[in-house]
């Protein structure tokens, strides 16, 4: 019996844990069937399916996209529009293959995405691939070099973010952003509200930065912010004037929970 148990340890111990498998209906279109296993798509292709694909816009920062069983770069390239993704191939494998996209995260529907957790120190990381974008061109960009919302040229254009706040708290706020040459010297603000715009919490004004480049990102910390907590928070980013082409790129918030320095 102790002989027994010992070997289910042994394999239990040596044998790669599996993700589950599910199938990802949302990302099928005609001659094409999806399946996700943890930051993974499967994507089982017909023979007769021509470039490109659509699938729909994911909450997640891409790494890789290949045919199964090929090299790293097929010429697979991936466009993002507001609400889908559009996928492109200069060629592919005969016969029915499969496309595999691997991310950064777990690739999620936008309706999927839960508020946002604190860190261990009590601190809130909002990435870009998290942001609910809404307006006229802006769009979530998942692409490696990229990975960043963009496409900010509306002055009704907005990204916003929720965050569960378990206590309430003052926050260092810190912003990840990037602009172009030339383009710096519009002026943004950042709100804090409650779900519904019940209650705002606060808000931010700056002015954004030149970076040289819109993905040259830079941190850039932009003052203090109280939250009362706790509950849901929604964060969200608007333009109060584009002063060139676009306002810029932004790749994270970052808000940095201060120490609790009230006289007991």
């Amino acid at each position: 019996m102790k002989t027994s148990l010992v070997w289910i340890i042994l394999i239990a111990l040596t044998c790669p844990i599996i993700a589950k498998t599910e199938r990802f209906e949302a990302a099928d279109s005609e001659g094409v069937t999806a399946t996700r296993d943890g930051r993974s798509i499967y994507m089982a292709v017909d023979a007769d399916v021509k470039s490109p694909i659509k699938i729909p816009r994911l909450t997640a920062p891409l790494a890789s996209m290949v045919w199964q069983g090929g090299v790293a770069d097929d010429g697979i390239s991936l466009k993002p529009e507001q609400d889908h993704w559009v996928i492109s191939w200069k060629s592919r494998p005969a016969g029915d293959a499969t496309l595999v996209l691997r991310f950064g995260s777990e690739p999620l529907l936008l309706e999927e995405r839960k508020p946002i957790k604190r860190s261990a120190d009590g601190s809130f990381y909002l990435p870009a691939h998290l942001a609910k974008t809404s307006g006229e061109q802006i769009r979530y960009e998942p692409q490696p070099f990229k990975n960043t919302v963009g496409f900010w040229t509306g002055e009704g254009d907005t990204a916003g973010w929720v965050i569960a706040l378990d206590k309430p708290g003052r926050f260092n706020v810190a912003i990840l952003q990037g602009c172009g040459k030339g383009q710096g010297g519009s002026t943004a603000m950042i709100g804090f509200w409650r779900p519904g715009f019940r209650a705002e919490e606060g808000t931010l004004r700056f002015e954004v930065e030149e970076t040289g480049h819109f993905q040259n990102f830079k941190w850039r910390h932009l003052g203090e912010i109280e939250l009362t907590g706790p509950g849901e928070v929604q964060i969200s980013v608007l333009p109060e004037q584009i002063k060139k082409a676009a306002l810029m790129d932004i790749r994270a918030i970052h808000l940095i929970r201060l120490p609790n320095t009230a006289k007991k």
